[in-house]
């Protein structure tokens, strides 16, 4: 029973922890959230904070992920290596994404009653590691029907904490807190309902029933979705910029920041005067802190092709500027 104790200890600590960093990092992110959802009589999913590189994949385009960024019906949302997208849901609940994961928006309802969202959601996480958290306020006033579907079974969620994978040998679903319902294509529903219930389907081996996640296991699967702080998240309103280069043209800035796209950066190019001439900075915006845009133009400056030599690091005098 004591270990038990400890398991269950550990993974509300995680989640609390988790949420701490959340909101400490996103700042403003309810007040943000709350102006989006008002402008619409059907608000989206919301990326409240990105550890580059990512992409959105909507109507056949792909557009690099920035903070404040929508997330509707049919749209695909991808993470490439070391990657993490955290994003708010209408209802107030949160998604998080690992590295080089694929998640598939299907379908997205949302209706206010009585100033209460009521929520209808599925998806298919394609590859990768997905996490679904609520807060407490949530789990009280909120509404939801969402199914995540995997390659073997599909979760149906109502108000929930949970991690879940899939990839090309196993699926896997571990509940914190509540209760899902994995409904599998050869083992009938099965019902996670006690913390740390873990359930995983190999595709090469027998089938086996659910059991219980070990405390590594747990630690393992909170970190492979968590921001990992220093290394390159973006934030809503964040305040720091990494400046990677001076274009000596608008064309040539633009096809930098093409480049930068296409590999999952959102960059902007802004003119400004320097020593009596105009040049075009290209810079990615809204980091967390200065080790977050250093650890980004470190990376990027590392890349042959894109020919960076004299980046730096800048404090924005507002939000995205």
């Amino acid at each position: 029973m004591g270990k038990i104790l400890g398991i269950v200890m550990k993974i509300f600590t995680g989640i609390l922890l988790g949420f701490a960093v959340c909101v400490a990092q996103t700042g403003s992110v309810y007040a943000a959230q709350s102006r989006s959802s008002a402008s619409s009589s059907s608000p989206g999913i919301i990326v409240q904070a990105v550890q580059m590189p990512a992409w959105i994949e909507a109507s056949g385009i792909r557009r690099p992920v920035s903070p404040g960024d929508a997330v509707g019906a049919s749209d695909l949302v991808v993470s490439g290596d070391k990657a993490r997208v955290l994003a708010r849901m209408p209802d107030g609940s949160f998604i998080k994404l690992g590295e080089n994961a694929q998640l598939q928006v299907k379908k997205l309802n949302v209706v206010v009653e009585n100033l209460t969202p009521k929520m209808s959601s599925d998806m298919k996480l394609l590859r990768g590691m997905f996490r679904f958290a609520t807060q407490a306020v949530d789990k009280v006033v909120a509404r939801r029907e969402l199914n995540l579907e995997l390659a073997t079974a599909t979760i149906g969620i109502r108000g929930t904490d949970f991690w879940s994978m899939t990839d090309a040998v196993h699926d896997a679903v571990c509940l914190f807190e509540g209760k899902v319902d994995v409904a599998t294509n050869e083992q009938g529903v099965i019902a996670l309902d006690k913390p740390s219930a873990f359930y995983v389907r190999n595709f090469d081996k027998p089938l086996q029933a659910a059991g219980v996640a070990t405390q590594d296991e747990l630690a393992r699967f909170i970190a492979s979705t968590d921001l990992q702080p220093g290394q390159g998240v973006a934030v809503l309103q964040g305040r720091w910029r990494a400046v990677l280069a001076n274009a000596s043209s608008a064309g040539v800035a633009a096809r930098l920041v093409g480049q930068l796209a296409d590999l999952g950066y959102a960059a902007t190019s802004r003119s400004k005067p320097v020593a009596g001439r105009t040049v075009y900075e290209v810079r990615i915006s809204n980091f967390a802190t200065p080790a977050d845009a250093q650890s980004v133009l470190d990376k990027l400056s590392a890349m042959p092709a894109l020919g960076l030599s004299a980046g730096r690091v800048a404090l924005s005098a507002a939000s995205g500027k």
